[in-house]
């Protein structure tokens, strides 16, 4: 029979207790009783959360949302091409403006040219003023009157009249306008017309009339017609030239201002204004049938 110190004895039993605790570590250490490895994931883990999250998007989704996407693009794509014909279609609202005046008068030059015919002999003709507007010196910005004698009829609606004003102070200016379209008439004066002072006048026509006055009359720089409604003092067209100076009217007769060819379709343009240390004052109105104010005659070249 062996007998163990009893150290010995003692160290054997703390192996035993120590070998019985691991024992229970490994046990703890795996709830399901099992020692083997399991995976284990975490909250976090997006791959898993992800794939659940397709799988829930339902089909019919995906086709609505392609839908809607397929709609605002065509949506998108008309109002481009909307667009796009509003700005090379449509022409600009004052496009007849700079439409060329094409000739009536086909093979005349030639024919006149030829020698062979004769011009027959053409009074001359006097031509009123497209525009006869007033700018205020004093108010640049303020626009030109439009309309002053326009009246409502109750079948045709509203009515322009062929009348034409002349009003010029020193604060007030006249802008004139003339289209002369008429085939070898080329040689133009700018003429004052004024009534007889005293002497009854047609319904629409009235004169307001300083004898003493003197104007200055300018030609203007317009290749184009004159817009009426963007017309003030401030924008009216620059000065070329002062062609008459210190002019004086004569009633009952035309007094001559200024000369000037004035080609087929040709544009003119001229400024009113009083003559410096002139107080000057004209007020006029023509009426359908009378040419009184300012006016240009055309006479004959051919």
């Amino acid at each position: 029979m062996v007998r163990r110190h009893p150290a010995q004895a003692e160290y054997e039993e703390l192996l035993s207790k120590r070998d019985s605790l691991d024992s229970d570590e490994t046990q703890l250490a795996s709830p399901t009783g099992s020692n083997e490895e399991k995976p284990w994931h975490s909250d976090r883990d997006g791959p898993s959360d992800d794939a659940d999250r397709r799988a829930a998007v339902s089909p019919l989704a995906l086709w609505l949302g392609a839908l809607v996407l397929v709609i605002a693009c065509t949506d998108l794509g008309a109002l481009l091409y909307v667009g796009y014909l509003s700005r090379t279609v449509f022409q600009d609202k004052n496009f007849a403006a700079n439409l060329e005046y094409a000739s009536p008068y086909i093979g005349l030059d030639e024919l006149y040219a030829s020698g062979k015919v004769n011009a027959s002999k053409v009074d001359p003709i006097t031509i009123r003023p497209r525009i006869s507007a007033q700018v205020f010196v004093n108010e640049p910005g303020r626009l030109a009157p439009i309309g002053e004698r326009d009246y409502w009829h109750k079948t045709y609606g509203r009515m322009s009249t062929h009348e034409r004003r002349l009003q010029v102070t020193p604060e007030i200016h006249t802008i004139v306008q003339y289209r002369a379209i008429d085939f070898g008439m080329e040689d133009c004066h700018l003429v004052f017309t004024l009534p007889p002072l005293g002497v009854p006048l047609e319904k629409g026509a009235s004169i307001e009339f300083n004898p003493s006055s003197r104007f200055d009359i300018f030609r203007l720089d317009s290749e184009r017609p004159i817009d009426l409604h963007k017309l003030s003092y401030k924008t009216r067209p620059k000065v070329l030239e002062k062609v008459a100076a210190g002019v004086n009217p004569r009633v009952d007769e035309e007094t001559l201002i200024h000369r000037f060819p004035c080609p087929r379709a040709s544009l003119h343009v001229f400024e009113v204004a009083c003559a410096d240390g002139s107080d000057c004052m004209i007020d006029t109105w023509s009426s359908h049938n009378t040419s009184y104010g300012i006016n240009v005659i055309q006479h004959q070249t051919i």
